[in-house]
């Protein structure tokens, strides 16, 4: 991990943990007024998710903050006419040092850029005579705060690229990476960490009339939260499959305030969208 990030958010876990004791410190009798102590510092933003369209148009998926304040953007409405909505989450420190672990070391984020990840994708698509070229796709724009520095990084079409193109390590950290923006951001449209964890119950008892031995499907596993123009909302899981199988499902979840919920399964996808 890049040093400046690991010392960012040592602070960040040295700051709480300052915190925390000073709020259950009991007040000593006769003890001195406490000094004044410095203001804790401004939250800023660390990372953030977009996606931009071919026009330019720039939709903003999810930004986290520093204190671990989840931002995340919720369309309704229809393309021609939508509606944005923000809804707010929290991560824990640990979810905090796990995503900044994800997005600078093992994503190698810091050290991408868009023009070595175009660089890559154009070298593959030479070699291996596949266009790279996808009519309409939008581009992923991941940003990540290193040290002081904002660094952004744009792909097109990443979903179809990473399943194009497997052995172009910048394409995958870059899906990898926007998979785990986009569950951040779906556990918060759903609510949090605990309505989500319901929705999981569920998803995990549809799947498993179907597949008995499938595995627990979890919050990690939730890909997408979208509020329907009827008024319905669709909520998506991905399952991988438990471990020695290669079974892939998605669990998907449609909600009606008119309704029951009406849950399907489909067996191996091919793209998670």
């Amino acid at each position: 991990m890049d040093g400046r990030i690991r010392i960012f958010i040592l602070g960040l876990c040295l700051l709480a943990t300052a915190a925390s004791v000073h709020a259950v410190e009991p007040k000593r009798q006769g003890s001195s007024p406490p000094q004044s102590q410095p203001l804790p510092p401004v939250p800023v933003r660390v990372a953030s998710l977009a996606f931009i369209e071919t026009d330019g148009t720039r939709t903003p998926v999810v930004d986290v903050w520093s204190n671990g304040q989840v931002q995340a953007v919720e369309l309704s409405g229809t393309r021609q006419k939508p509606v944005k909505a923000s809804r707010t989450d929290r991560l824990t420190e640990g979810e905090m040092r796990e995503l900044f672990q994800l997005l600078a070391q093992q994503c190698q984020l810091a050290s991408l850029t868009t023009d070595s990840v175009r660089l890559s994708v154009q070298v593959a698509s030479e070699q291996q005579q596949l266009t790279a070229d996808i009519e309409g796709a939008a581009q992923t724009e991941i940003g990540l705060l290193v040290g002081k520095r904002w660094h952004a990084v744009a792909c097109p079409a990443v979903s179809v690229l990473t399943t194009r193109f497997p052995d172009i390590a910048e394409v995958q950290n870059v899906a990898t990476a926007q998979d785990r923006l986009q569950n951040i951001a779906a556990v918060a449209l759903l609510g949090g960490g605990a309505a989500a964890d319901l929705q999981a119950e569920a998803a995990t008892r549809q799947l498993r009339e179907r597949h008995p031995e499938a595995g627990e499907i979890t919050r990690r596993d939730l890909k997408m939260v979208r509020q329907l123009a009827n008024g319905n909302r669709f909520v998506q899981f991905h399952y991988a499959g438990s471990p020695g199988q290669s079974e892939a499902c998605l669990v998907s979840l449609t909600q009606s305030p008119q309704g029951p919920t009406r849950v399907s399964v489909l067996d191996s996808p091919s793209v998670v969208r």
